[in-house]
């Protein structure tokens, strides 16, 4: 459990700076990891209102690492 913490701690600090592979005109989220409540998150966003589309990104950084989806909306 300690360990999951320290990784979702890295984690925040990490997503605070986009990648030059980012979307253009995204909105960075959040990051998850399980894409179904990433796409349940995104979706919900769209029936609110909050956003007009979104996009689940899958990025896994080291094939030994484990993966992450990241939450990107766009206004319209």
């Amino acid at each position: 459990m300690t360990a999951v913490a320290l990784a979702l701690g890295g984690l925040v600090g990490f997503s605070a700076a986009p990648a030059a592979a980012d979307p253009p005109g995204g909105t960075l989220r959040n990051v998850y990891s399980d894409g179904q409540f990433c796409n349940s998150y995104g979706s919900e966003g769209v029936r609110a209102g909050l956003w007009s589309r979104y996009y689940c990104e899958y990025r896994q950084y080291t094939p030994n690492a484990p993966g992450f989806y990241f939450l990107w909306s766009f206004a319209s």
